[in-house]
Formats: structure tokens, sequence, C-alpha cells
């Protein structure tokens, strides 16, 4: 186990987010930090990899960097066509009129800083699979497993936020909950999907 790979993932974060922070006070909508929250656990991933690129399992690695990167790109670009052209969501703006001149700083720890520690820990499993330079004969019923549950759970992600949608563009569902489809059988499927797509990284790696 090659323990650089945790602090190299910390500065990853580190920079993104910081980065997040800055371009969001030039464009006073914190909201940009929703789409950059599942793109920083790709960078998580590839960041590891680099650091690791000559000690790792190629299988168990490049497995690994495919669950990341679909479905931190697929999450990414629904977060952002879903968010444009809408301003700043509403928790930020209560968080803003609540603090004020102040906001910039509040912003900072409650928001970037506190998500940034929360990606690092939702992604110790993926840090962990790409850091163990040792290849296991036991590997394959996990990777299995591991692949079963992430598909379902993206697939339960995906469509749930498509049906939601869809729900969402029909005039006729305005002041009506959303109990169609996936959403009959659970509250939140997207919630789900992403408890589901990590438990099958952690189940990988």
């Amino acid at each position: 186990m090659h323990w650089s790979v945790f602090a190299w993932s910390a500065l990853a974060i580190a920079i993104v987010m910081i980065s997040t922070w800055v371009v969001s006070l030039f464009l006073r909508n914190a909201s940009i930090v929703d789409p950059i929250w599942s793109l920083g656990f790709v960078v998580v991933g590839w960041v590891s990899f680099a650091a690791m690129h000559q000690h790792v399992d190629a299988l168990r690695t490049g497995v690994l960097l495919a669950f990341v990167t679909i479905w931190g790109v697929r999450l990414s670009l629904h977060l952002f066509i879903r968010n444009f052209g809408h301003g700043e969501d509403y928790r930020y703006k209560a968080m803003r009129k609540k603090h004020g001149a102040k906001f910039w700083l509040v912003s900072l720890g409650t928001v970037y800083v506190f998500q940034g520690i929360l990606m690092w820990i939702v992604s110790l499993p993926l840090q962990f699979g790409i850091g163990i330079a040792t290849k296991t004969s036991w590997w394959v019923l996990p990777l299995i497993l591991g692949a079963i549950v992430w598909a379902i759970g993206f697939a339960f992600e995906s469509i749930g936020d498509a049906q939601l949608k869809a729900f969402r563009a029909d005039p006729a569902s305005a002041g009506q909950v959303m109990d169609r489809g996936l959403w009959r059988y659970t509250r939140h499927p997207n919630y789900f999907g992403d408890a589901s797509v990590w438990c099958g990284i952690f189940l990988v790696s």
C-alpha cells in the first residue's frame, strides 16, 4: 500500500474546491459547486492513478477509473444542465442573505472546505483501491459483485434523474409530488443510486 496517494488526493481536492470558491466569488453564484462536486471525484481517481501509475494493479485500477469517470461526468453534466440559467440556488441565497458581507468567508468553510473533506472521506475506497499495488487471486468475486451493485446504482440514479426532469417539465405536474416510475418505490432513487455506486466501488477496491 502506497499511503502517499491519500495526500495527493487531499491536495487535488483542495485545489479543486478553492479554485471553485474563487470563481464563485467573481460570479456571485455558489451553486457552481454542485456540478463540480461529482467531477472532483473523477479528479481524485485520476490524480491517484498519476501518483501510482507505475505500481497499480492495472485491471482493478482500470475498473475503478471507468466507474468513477462515467458516474462523475454524467452527474456533473446533469447538474450543469439543470442549473444553467437559473441563478444561484435558494440554499446559497439564504446563506448570502443571512451572513451578508461575511458570506465570502462563511461559504469557504461551510460549503467548499466542508464538501472537500466529505469528498476525501467518501472517495477513500477509490483511493485505497488504486493505492494497493498487490494483486489478489480472490479479487474476481468482489469485482463481479461490485460491478453489479455499481450498475444498479448508476441505472437508478440516471433513470431517476430523467424521470424527475420529465415530471418537472410537464405543466400538469405543477403542485404535485413525484410518485411515478422509480420514485414510486423509493423517495429518492438518485440518493439510493449514489449510495449503491459507491458501495460498488468499495467492493471492487
